[in-house]
């Protein structure tokens, strides 16, 4: 709490500062949470120690935007959260770049560390832009993935988060990438297409990388009226980095460029009414070694290489009453497929079939907008094998200033 008290004085006594054409703004997160007696930071999002009912500031954020001149801006979003331990950590910069708009505002090009243009949900990073104070599985659940392992079965039993072991979501839930980013209006208000190199793939949460090539992430997003709005995500490129302690085994033999993360996504939002209805689908698919009781699986001199897949859907429904102003309510279906066998099964201790577990979760949300930028927000959830020991609670103010 001390180490990003110097925030508030923005975040509480003023809406937007202006200085020399310098906006700032805050955003705050407050409330109470707890969760079931296996809860963990990489399954239901909550850190096993304060699994119990407890109440906690998950983040807070400084927001900066600042023109340069008609055609040039800069933004910023300095960023304190409980990101992997449940406390409040040191405020770290998560947005930093500088763009150029064109005179039409047809074209933009961004570089640094910008929003990143796969899936409906990095736009939406933000919780009082979110239906949901969580994530779907897509993007908030650590998979048996690794950025510095590779493929790795028990990282689930083994791997205490405080311990940096690379562990990976299908994508990164910050929702940023750090690049080269290029926005097209194709045509107005219509058919927008943005593409991106950035350092790494989509799965990882490292905002550099030590290697020699790149990531390409692309969204085509068409809004054919005012009900419908759909989106088309790709993306390909490396995710593995470079640590003599971590792979400098297999780095000796095999070019860790070669392991990578291939993406597609579908999305899209109807809204009519009282109704919204949000769904998305994403398949990912890897390239990887296999690490197993702390080394690697080898033929040979060279280190078994594996295709291993997963497929995330999740359909978010929301329902706003009339005869209740400024409430909602909402439920979400969230399910998460692996789809081929955990290769070497002889090899895996847990004599698991697939090469994860196959998980659904369902949430139900409720909110009601206090004030033009204040929401309060009540989730509730639960995963298989739905006995109460990975369920989720979280009465949260979400506001923004």
């Amino acid at each position: 709490m001390i180490k990003v008290i110097w925030l508030f004085p923005f975040l509480f006594f003023s809406s937007t500062l202006a200085i020399a054409q310098i906006e700032l703004n805050g955003s705050l997160d407050a409330g109470i949470s707890s969760g079931g007696e296996n809860s963990a930071f990489i399954s239901n999002g909550i850190e096993h120690e304060y699994h119990f009912l407890h109440f906690s500031i998950p983040q807070v954020n400084l927001l900066l935007f600042a023109p340069i001149n008609d055609n040039f801006y800069f933004e910023g979003r300095l960023q304190s959260d409980t990101w992997g331990t449940g406390t409040l950590g040191y405020p770290r910069f998560t947005l930093a770049n500088i763009t150029y708009t064109s005179s039409d505002n047809n074209h933009s090009l961004s570089t640094g560390r910008f929003i990143s243009p796969f899936g409906f949900y990095p736009s939406r990073n933000l919780t009082i832009d979110r239906t949901f104070t969580d994530f779907p599985l897509s993007y908030s659940y650590y998979l048996n993935m690794s950025d510095l392992h590779g493929y790795w079965p028990a990282a689930r039993y083994e791997n205490d988060y405080s311990y940096d072991g690379g562990l990976m979501t299908s994508v990164y839930f910050g929702g940023y990438a750090t690049g080269l980013r290029w926005d097209w209006e194709v045509q107005e208000n219509q058919l927008h297409l943005q593409t991106a190199v950035t350092t790494v793939a989509p799965g990882s949460s490292r905002n550099y990388t030590n290697l020699g090539n790149a990531a390409v992430m692309s969204r085509l997003i068409y809004k054919p009226n005012i009900e419908w709005q759909f989106g088309i995500s790709v993306s390909h490129g490396s995710f593995m980095h470079s640590d003599s302690t971590a792979n400098g085994v297999i780095r000796q033999d095999t070019p860790l460029e070669k392991y990578r993360q291939s993406l597609a996504g579908f999305d899209f939002k109807y809204g009519l009414g009282f109704w919204e209805i949000v769904g998305e689908a994403i398949f990912s698919n890897w390239r990887v070694p296999k690490y197993v009781n702390e080394s690697y699986l080898y033929s040979g001199n060279s280190p078994n290489t594996y295709h291993l897949s997963n497929f995330g859907t999740n359909v978010d429904i929301k329902f706003e009453p009339p005869f209740f102003t400024g409430s909602y309510l909402a439920f979400r279906f969230d399910h998460l497929n692996f789809l081929e066998e955990d290769p070497n099964t002889e090899a895996n201790m847990y004599d698991s079939q697939d090469w994860d577990k196959d998980l659904l979760r369902l949430s139900a949300a409720f909110g009601y907008k206090l004030a033009r930028n204040a929401e309060v927000k009540l989730l509730v959830s639960d995963q298989t094998p739905f006995n109460f020991s990975q369920y989720a609670f979280k009465a949260m103010i979400t506001a923004f200033f």
